[in-house]
């Protein structure tokens, strides 16, 4: 039990370093600093430390001049709502939890279900839409997706809306007091009602930073054309976790979705009709896109992250 007691204490301690690490460096005034050695006498080390700060994600400006935006990129039970919600926390940073929810809720009926090379550009180009009017402050381009169409521009079926500090605060929702600085998902919905994205759109505008989180993007390089629009300054997380954990999560979650995995793991006897690639796929979209971010092409290099 002493055990036990002790390893919760240190998981509990690192959490809170993590957290406190995350938003220090967020709002520090250079995101990342160059590593130059104390003693640069000796070239190499020099040479060295110039290597590093050029293969590393560098964010060397002044944040009131500039914006940066965030994109967390994960697949679903992967830990990217936690990873999340340490940029939330921050009071200049505009969260956004999952829009891509519906461009994939609206199109998916519209397509295939035979995950053709087609199906997949047009769920992309979508997304990729989306994003750049997200990161630009146009909230309005959302109303294209949600169902049924906001009116006046209100809506409340904005998918996860509480799951956003800034949605569920003065100016976007003025019904909130002090007391209700910690609210729960369920209870900003209730007390805030229905969305006025007017308000959502001069909140954005008001904030320094975008932060979008999605597990609706394949790869890293499903994104390269976002990365590479100089007005948008993003920069790419890449949130990855063990598949076999991701597996464990999903089968507690999705019950149903993934009931044959259970039989499977509770009897040893894998069920014929078993599909893998519920799992495979994740395998191949992460060795595809951190192959590309660890070789850092010329288009990611200081833009992308990889945590693990």
């Amino acid at each position: 039990m002493q055990c036990s007691w002790k390893a919760v204490l240190l998981l509990a301690l690192a959490s809170i370093a993590i957290q406190y690490t995350a938003i220090r460096t967020f709002t520090a005034k250079s995101f990342h600093s160059c590593p130059i050695p104390v003693n640069c006498s000796l070239s190499q080390d020099a040479d060295a430390a110039e290597r590093l700060c050029d293969e590393s994600p560098t964010f060397a400006y002044n944040l009131s001049t500039r914006k940066t935006h965030v994109l967390i990129l994960a697949t679903t039970r992967s830990g990217s709502s936690f990873v999340g919600q340490l940029f939330n926390q921050h009071f200049d940073v505009f969260y956004l939890f999952e829009p891509l929810y519906h461009v994939q809720y609206t199109l998916i009926p519209k397509l295939t279900q035979s995950k053709s090379t087609t199906d997949r550009r047009v769920m992309l180009g979508a997304s990729r839409d989306l994003l750049r009017s997200l990161y630009d402050c146009d909230l309005y381009f959302l109303e294209n997706y949600i169902k049924p169409q906001p009116v006046n521009h209100t809506t409340d079926r904005l998918f996860r809306r509480g799951a956003s500090k800034a949605l569920c605060s003065p100016p976007v929702c003025e019904a909130l007091g002090a007391v209700d600085l910690h609210l729960e998902e369920g209870d900003c919905v209730k007390k805030c009602g229905t969305l006025n994205l007017t308000l959502a759109t001069e909140s954005c505008r008001e904030h320094g930073h975008v932060a979008i989180k999605t597990v609706r993007v394949p790869e890293v390089s499903d994104l390269r054309a976002l990365v590479e629009d100089p007005r948008l300054n993003l920069k790419v997380i890449q949130l990855v976790r063990d598949p076999r954990g991701i597996l464990a999560s999903r089968s507690e979650t999705f019950r149903d979705t993934y009931r044959l995995w259970r039989i499977w793991d509770g009897t040893g006897r894998k069920p014929y009709n078993l599909d893998v690639t519920q799992l495979t796929t994740v395998c191949e979209d992460f060795w595809n896109s951190v192959s590309t971010g660890l070789n850092r092409p010329p288009w990611l290099k200081g833009k992308y992250m990889l945590v693990r």
